[in-house]
């Protein structure tokens, strides 16, 4: 996250020439370039769930012989000593989906960075919303409503607008199929909530910063382009750690309540 941090910190024009703007990609290319990361990301998750999956199923078998042996899961009513075993199929099955649960998040999470860092998928957005809100603030296809002052209501409704139509387009996954395009449309509209959450939260720095009433389309783009990749970056490690925990948490309860249950039967 460092390296982030550092192209941050470069100044706009450093930043200007080293970087690319997305009027300067060929959208050909970055649409053929994720159509390629689609194809990929389903056998990336697919890997991690069936891995992870598999490795639950035999911490699931070998907790319950663990359980077992300890006694942990003995009770003196007779039928028990052979009905016991259920609990093998419910503790290989809970670990099969609690760990494949967290692989498929993690996985999901590792595409959807990959997408952000190597293609630039937020500054791609960011583009594409951009330019419907400007069509839908202007009511025509000009560029010197970006430059026009707009009060901050105004703002706010107009984005959240342009993102709710782009969110509904086929914009990234349209050249994919099957589970490709599921991923990369599961993945386009978590950034895309991300994202509205993010200018959001900018409209209200820039106008506790500069005091005004009104703000260009310019210069909100121009700081989302410039702070938002790094934010995405942090909320998507941050929430395919924490989806990945859920999934343990669910195996670790598996395991933990039979226990407890069969303790307070005794």
């Amino acid at each position: 996250m460092s390296t982030h941090g550092g192209q941050l910190a470069r100044t706009p024009e450093t930043q200007a020439e080293s970087t690319p703007t997305p009027e300067q990609r060929n959208p050909l290319t970055l649409a053929a370039s994720i159509g390629k990361s689609g194809v990929t990301a389903a056998a990336t998750v697919t890997t991690r769930v069936v891995g992870l999956g598999a490795l639950g199923l035999g911490l699931g078998v070998v907790a319950f012989f663990i359980e077992k042996g300890t006694g942990l899961l003995a009770h003196p009513w007779e039928p028990w000593r052979y009905l016991v075993y259920v609990l093998l199929l419910a503790y290989a099955g809970g670990g099969a989906f609690g760990l494949g649960t967290a692989g498929m998040w993690r996985g999901i999470g590792r595409v959807a960075m990959n997408l952000v860092e190597q293609h630039k998928l937020t500054q791609h957005i960011l583009e594409r919303v951009f330019s419907r809100a400007a069509l839908l603030a202007a009511r025509a296809d000009t560029p010197e409503i970006l430059r026009k002052p707009l009060p901050i209501q105004a703002v706010r409704q107009t984005l959240r607008q342009a993102i709710t139509d782009y969110s509904a387009s086929d914009d990234i996954e349209g050249g994919a199929r099957g589970l490709s395009r599921a991923l990369l449309r599961r993945i386009k509209l978590w950034l895309c909530r991300r994202l509205e959450a993010q200018l959001i939260e900018l409209i209200g720095e820039e106008t506790r910063d500069t005091g005004l009433a009104e703000l260009t389309l310019a210069r909100l783009r121009e700081r989302a382009e410039q702070e938002l990749n790094e934010r995405v970056l942090d909320a998507l490690d941050g929430a395919r750690n924490q989806q990945a925990l859920l999934g343990v948490a669910i195996f670790a309860g598996v395991l933990a309540l039979p226990p407890i249950v069969l303790a307070l039967l005794r």
